[in-house]
């Protein structure tokens, strides 16, 4: 659906994939991060990603997400809802609903996700006519949580993985694998990090201990306006010991 649409277009989507069924913090995204839900957090960072862009909450149909929903009507975000664990699923709906030729994809358990980096890998997308825009393997950063690809590719995805979990369950994992591999099917764009991003510390929030982490982060550093920059978290993260970055 909307094929035709996708490939003429050059509009872009950020979609938000989020859920209260976390199995190792369970309602995470309702959690408290300096006096907002973890949720407003994520879709503030989501609508600084372009003029443009319209941003879609995709989340599933259980009654235990009518707060993400009640989070994202009142922030006038858009949104979809979908299978809970065929979370590609709720990304086609979600293009189904807004078609656009390229996909902003971003997990909500990453509070510092990057909005700049994703603004700029869609542009990236659009000059180069990529499907996926991605890292070498082995390279590490802190550009985590967001991802560009083509609503191609993840189409792509549905029709070739089947129900892989890199397909259903990681939306973008499968097409980030495979299209280098098939550079007649698919275009891969390559990317590097900058050099001050460069680093193993892990941003998403699975565990107690992580939202913790993150709550004296914000409390350190956010001044409860405009998006918190990474790079500023980057700095606070590297003076922390054991944190990693």
């Amino acid at each position: 659906m909307n094929s035709d649409l996708e490939q003429a277009g050059t509009a872009a989507v950020c979609i938000v994939q989020a859920r209260m069924g976390s199995q190792r913090l369970p309602g995470k995204m309702m959690e408290d991060l300096s006096g907002r839900p973890l949720m407003w957090h994520i879709l503030q960072r989501a609508q600084q990603v372009g003029a443009g862009v319209p941003v879609v909450l995709a989340t599933t149909d259980h009654e235990r997400d009518d707060p993400l929903v009640a989070v994202a009507n009142a922030m006038k975000v858009a949104v979809v809802r979908g299978p809970e664990h065929d979370v590609l699923g709720r990304f086609l709906l979600a293009l189904d609903h807004y078609p656009a030729r390229w996909v902003a994809r971003v997990c909500g358990d990453s509070p510092l996700f990057d909005p700049v980096h994703l603004a700029q890998w869609l542009e990236l997308a659009r000059h180069e006519g990529a499907d996926v825009v991605r890292f070498r393997d082995g390279v590490t950063s802190l550009l985590q949580g967001g991802e560009v690809v083509s609503a191609r590719a993840l189409r792509w995805s549905r029709e070739a993985a089947g129900d892989d979990p890199l397909a259903t369950e990681h939306v973008t994992a499968w097409a980030m694998r495979h299209a280098p591999a098939h550079p007649e099917l698919m275009v891969t764009a390559w990317a590097e990090p900058p050099a001050e991003l460069v680093a193993t510390a892990k941003l998403s929030i699975d565990t107690a201990d992580d939202l913790a982490r993150m709550r004296r982060l914000y409390a350190a550093l956010w001044d409860g306006g405009e998006p918190l920059d990474l790079r500023r978290a980057a700095a606070w993260l590297r003076a922390q010991p054991g944190a990693g970055a």
